[in-house]
Parts: structure tokens; C-alpha cells; sequence
């Protein structure tokens, strides 16, 4: 395996992220934090409980296919206005789609494998795909009012930023616990 810092948010970042959810505001001061960890502290054992279900194993498109997930690659560089997107994964099919031009282009731009960077992605979405077989939404797990009118508060609406800060996590851990292994 390539040493490399994943270009992916750690922790500190994940706390910055956050306040990119168009929900952020709604969200008291004193739950930021604790929110954060908790999404954070998810992706974590997410990734530690796969690692040791696969044995250490960092080959994601291996654990995708074993786990049920379908992928299928597309040669193309995805953007849609001013978004690049490298992946998608379409939870009722449980299929998980690769935009190889706008990976291989990431990959580049962080000076990364191509395997290593479609690695990353499959493992992001890996626990996306766990979140939508098994552990629940992360980003169900806070949720705020959707509407506020004075004291008259409408419906509910989960934090998409906490799921994506899961990920991250897992992403983070399942590389270091690998990184690890190979030095045992």
C-alpha cells in the first residue's frame, strides 16, 4: 500500500464541515461538538468491526462485492454545475457507481495511485452503503426542526453533514488500522 495522507476531512475538519450543513444553524451551539464526536465515533466502529469481519483486508472493491454491493465504473469526469462528483451509491439497488475520469483526476491532484483513490472512494461509500443495511443513518441520528415559525416548530429533518463526517471516519480508520497491520 501507498503511504499517503488520506485527502479526505479528519476530525478537525469534520467539526468545519459541519457548518456547511444548511441545517447548521439550527443546531444549539452546546450540541456542535457532541454531534461531531458522535458521527465520528460511528464511522470508527464502523471500520473497526469491518476490519476485523474482512480480516484486515483493504482491497474495497473486494469487500463491496462480498458484502453485496454492485460496482459498475463509468470512464467519464461527472460534474454537474460547478460539483465534481466521484461517486454515487443508489441504496435500493445497492449498487455503487465510479466516475473513473473525476477519480483518476482526484488521484492526480493528491498524488495517489489510481487503485489507492478508488480504494478511498469505495470505502467512503462503503459506509454509506452500511448505513443503509445496518447501522442506520448517521445523519437521522440529530435531528432539527425543519421549520420554525416564533415558538411553533414544524416537522423534522435530519443533519446530512454528520453522515458524511461518519465517513470520513471510516475512511480514516479503516486506512490506519491497516497502515498498522503492515507494521506489525
Amino acid at each position: 500500500m501507498d503511504r499517503f495522507s488520506l485527502p479526505f476531512p479528519d476530525k478537525e475538519l469534520a467539526y468545519k464541515e459541519l457548518t456547511y450543513d444548511p441545517c447548521y444553524l439550527k443546531i444549539p451551539e452546546q450540541d456542535r461538538i457532541p454531534v461531531v464526536d458522535a458521527a465520528w465515533r460511528k464511522g470508527e466502529q464502523a471500520a473497526i468491526k469491518t476490519f476485523k469481519e474482512f480480516n484486515g483486508n483493504y482491497n474495497f472493491t473486494d469487500i463491496a462485492q462480498k458484502s453485496g454491493l454492485a460496482i459498475e465504473k463509468k470512464n467519464i469526469d461527472y460534474v454537474v454545475g460547478n460539483q465534481r462528483y466521484f461517486s454515487d451509491y443508489i441504496s435500493g439497488k445497492k449498487l455503487l457507481i465510479l466516475y473513473l475520469g473525476s477519480i483518476a483526476l482526484w488521484a492526480e491532484n493528491n498524488s495517489l495511485s489510481l487503485y489507492n483513490a478508488i480504494n478511498i472512494i469505495i470505502s467512503h461509500e462503503y459506509f454509506h452503503f452500511l448505513e443503509c443495511t445496518s447501522l442506520g443513518l448517521t445523519s437521522r441520528d440529530y435531528t432539527v426542526p425543519m421549520l420554525c415559525i416564533g415558538k411553533i416548530k414544524l416537522g423534522k429533518t435530519g443533519i446530512r453533514a454528520l453522515s458524511e463526517i461518519g465517513a470520513h471516519a471510516f475512511a480514516h480508520t479503516y486506512y490506519n488500522l491497516v497502515a498498522k497491520k503492515e507494521v506489525i
